[in-house]
């Protein structure tokens, strides 16, 4: 068996665990006499002409495709964690942190750059911290983030994805990071933070609460929406 193989294996066993997303959220086919009475209720007409219409070979490639991205995420998780550590344990050794410093992190780099003269080590503890709790979502019953923070490493997560997919050459469906952004995100407006168009909009409280916006400094990345609960030691 070669190395891709069990690459390829591994992700497949590992994706078991994930529990916090069912295989049909992650892109399974199923037929319309597989599904539950309640299930069944919520397709009109066009949705189960259109399941009608799938091969069992398309099914079976989109279970294949279901189990990958599941043991992907697993693995993402997993990475991203790790090198959160890692990140953590490189700036601790600093006498002063620049951007320069963060732009040679493993996960802090892909925070909106903007930002990066305030990524010292007591953020990057608390962004650790919220990161983890979104990852134990993946197991416990998945959850849509509870702050700005878990926001962004949800799409720190998702890039994890991404490096896995290239590395083990993993045959994911092709739509998939659209599929889990829109299942996993509220919304996307932190995606703004990135813009370089958009530099300085988060404080701009007016416009923020005009087009519904959570507050966006980083000083209130870790406070949570609405009634969702974040870590103490984030708050």
């Amino acid at each position: 068996m070669s190395h891709e193989e069990n690459d390829v294996q591994r992700v497949l066993r590992v994706g078991e665990w994930l529990t916090g997303l069912s295989l049909d959220q992650l892109g399974f086919e199923r037929r319309v006499e597989d599904l539950t009475p309640e299930q069944r209720r919520g397709l009109d007409a066009d949705d189960i002409e259109w399941m009608d219409s799938l091969t069992p070979e398309r099914r079976d490639r989109s279970l294949l495709q279901a189990r990958l991205l599941a043991g992907a995420l697993w693995e993402a998780s997993v990475v991203l964690i790790d090198q959160l550590f890692e990140d953590l344990a490189g700036l601790r050794r600093l006498q002063s942190i620049d951007r320069e410093d963060i732009a040679n992190t493993f996960v802090v780099s892909g925070l909106p750059p903007m930002h990066a003269h305030e990524y010292g080590v007591g953020f990057v503890q608390r962004f650790l911290v919220v990161a983890a709790d979104m990852t134990g979502a993946l197991v416990r019953g998945w959850s849509r983030p509870s702050c700005v923070a878990q926001e962004l490493a949800l799409r720190c997560l998702l890039d994890q994805v991404e490096v896995i997919q290239d590395s083990y050459d993993l045959d994911l469906a092709d739509d998939w990071r659209g599929m889990l952004e829109e299942l996993m995100f509220e919304d996307m407006d932190s995606e703004l933070l990135y813009q370089n168009a958009m530099d300085g909009f988060e404080n701009d409280v007016k416009l923020n609460m005009q087009l519904g916006f959570a507050p966006m400094n980083v000083q209130d990345w870790f406070e949570p929406f609405n009634d969702a609960s974040v870590p103490p030691f984030a708050r």
